[in-house]
């Protein structure tokens, strides 16, 4: 297979390795965001139903039974507190009426205060559990800023609803989502992974698999183009041992019989001397068609001249530059032969021109050795469209489609001065 194809298909497989490396790194960051989010919500429910249960287990039974206003009545929950706040985890303890007073409180000095009541507070004594962070860390024992949750929930309080708050600490919290979030983001991201590399061994091998059958087709088609040419080559040289040689001898027979007719009948022996050679002629040619002559070095400039006779015939005027060419392989020389002759036969049916110039020398296309074909006329040009594969016309297309496979290309345009301009340019070793 020519190496511009094993590039291909090199550069299609990086590129869907690349876009799946793409994809993962999106479904990954999307992910980690998510599981986050996730997370977070985790961690701010659970601290909920903490603050829940301290207001119900812990707080509720004890404040029901200081409801007599006795002196310690808080005691024996001061102590409860204190025991469930020795591990860190809860920071403080207040228990609001909806008044804003401190009922209760784990530091003595709030109690029986009253304050605005907030926002959280009114919501937990609506019958609402709210958790917000407080933006205004607490300072700690020895010094240090504290970020802490503050979860208000409802309390039912001896005769009246009551809110409890209880201050978390943060980094509980963070701890409890990263543990979460550890747990999600491998899962997910590994099942990502996996999937991945299992992908990319299948895209290697449909690549593979499918360059193998592009190789396979490609030998086809040159296999049906060299059988094509032994056929053409058999015809060719059938036509020119056959009916070319048996039309030549009639004609010099007739020639030679002439003299020997009445005179009367001499005119007839001439219009049929000119037919058959005419016929021998239209013969030739299309042994040029069907096989053409030998297209190498300055062979191909004068087999390209050869194929402009129909323009001469029908009296344009045909110019032709040739200049010397390299060596060039046989299926470069055919490609830019059937061009040639592709684009006069445009000219002879369509551009109702007088002159046609054809240019065919050596040039380079992308760095490379390259030959370049011009045919151009002064007729009427190309039309808006040269795409007539809808009415059947493939010529062009056909042509297009012959150049650019090897990796030469193809471009209509004006002629300066009015015209057609037809230029292709056909590198010299398409396969390296």
């Amino acid at each position: 297979m020519p190496a511009r194809r094993r590039t291909v298909w090199g550069r299609e497989l990086a590129a869907f390795c690349a876009t799946a490396l793409l994809v993962l790194l999106a479904v990954s960051a999307g992910t980690v965001w998510l599981s986050e989010r996730i997370a977070r919500a985790n961690a701010l429910e659970e601290a909920e139903r903490t603050a829940q249960r301290l207001a119900q287990f812990l707080v509720e039974p004890a404040l029901a039974e200081a409801a007599t206003g006795a002196p310690g009545r808080f005691d024996e929950l001061d102590r409860a507190a204190e025991n469930r706040m020795s591990d860190g985890s809860v920071v403080r303890m207040v228990v609001w009426r909806a008044t804003g007073e401190v009922v209760w409180a784990t530091e003595p000095e709030l109690l029986g205060r009253e304050f605005d009541p907030s926002d959280g507070v009114l919501a937990a004594i609506g019958g609402d559990t709210v958790a917000e962070v407080d933006e205004r860390p607490e300072t700690t024992a020895d010094g240090e800023p504290q970020a802490l949750l503050e979860v208000y929930t409802p309390l039912a309080g001896p005769g009246e609803q009551l809110a409890f708050e209880a201050y978390l600490a943060y980094d509980g919290i963070a701890r409890q989502a990263a543990r979460l979030r550890g747990q999600i983001i491998p899962m997910a991201i590994g099942a990502l992974v996996v999937l991945q590399l299992v992908q990319v061994p299948i895209a290697t091998s449909l690549a593979r698999r499918v360059r193998r059958q592009e190789a396979e087709r490609t030998a086809l088609v040159q296999r049906n183009v060299e059988a094509s040419d032994r056929e053409r080559r058999a015809i060719a040289a059938d036509v020119h041992d056959g009916p070319v040689q048996d039309l030549a001898g009639v004609s010099y027979a007739l020639s030679a019989l002439r003299g020997s007719l009445p005179e009367e009948r001499q005119p007839t022996a001439d219009k049929l001397v000119g037919a058959i050679r005419h016929a021998v002629q239209s013969l030739r040619r299309l042994m040029i068609d069907i096989y053409p002559p030998d297209l190498s070095g300055p062979g191909l400039g004068v087999a390209i001249s050869d194929s402009a006779e129909p323009l001469r015939a029908a009296g344009i005027e045909v110019l032709i530059d040739a200049a010397p060419l390299p060596e060039t392989p046989p299926e470069v020389t055919a490609v830019l032969y059937r061009t040639a002759k592709e684009a006069l036969a445009n000219v002879a049916h369509h551009a109702q021109a007088k002159r046609t110039w054809i240019t065919l020398e050596e040039t380079a296309l992308r760095g490379t050795p390259a030959v370049r074909l011009e045919v151009a006329d002064d007729g009427v040009g190309f039309p808006a469209s040269t795409d007539k594969r809808a009415e059947g016309h493939l010529g062009l297309a056909l042509l297009r489609d012959r150049v650019v496979d090897l990796g030469g290309t193809v471009t209509l345009g004006d002629r300066l001065g009015g015209g057609a301009l037809l230029t292709a340019v056909v590198p010299l070793h398409h396969g390296q």
